[in-house]
């Protein structure tokens, strides 16, 4: 991994079992200690086509509920780009295929 952030290269960390979080952490401490900002993203697109229909039921019964929570969702969404303004790396989380995605961005 130190190799690959080292050459700029982006990857993917892949069969990781419940350990995101503590992975996640240990992938922004090297990039930080080089020198680079870094942004955590979570895979949307790949979540919601797994959630389907069910998601489409649950989403239409909790809608007065989710509209509020997407608009924190949104602010939060926003200051923490803001925080993280033109990073080299985002490192994406794919929680439906249990990996993460680590993108150079530069």
């Amino acid at each position: 991994m130190d190799d690959l952030l080292r050459r700029r290269s982006s990857f993917e960390v892949i069969g990781l079992r419940g350990s995101f979080n503590e992975s996640i952490k240990h992938l922004e401490t090297h990039i930080e200690h080089l020198g680079l900002k870094c942004r955590v993203k979570v895979d949307l697109k790949g979540a919601i086509a797994q959630g389907g229909i069910l998601g489409t039921f649950i989403g239409a019964a909790s809608l007065p509920v989710g509209v509020a929570l997407a608009a924190v969702a949104t602010v939060a969404c926003t200051g923490h780009t803001l925080a993280t303004y033109n990073p080299d790396y985002e490192i994406i989380k794919d929680y439906v295929n249990k990996k993460l995605k680590v993108v150079y961005k530069k």
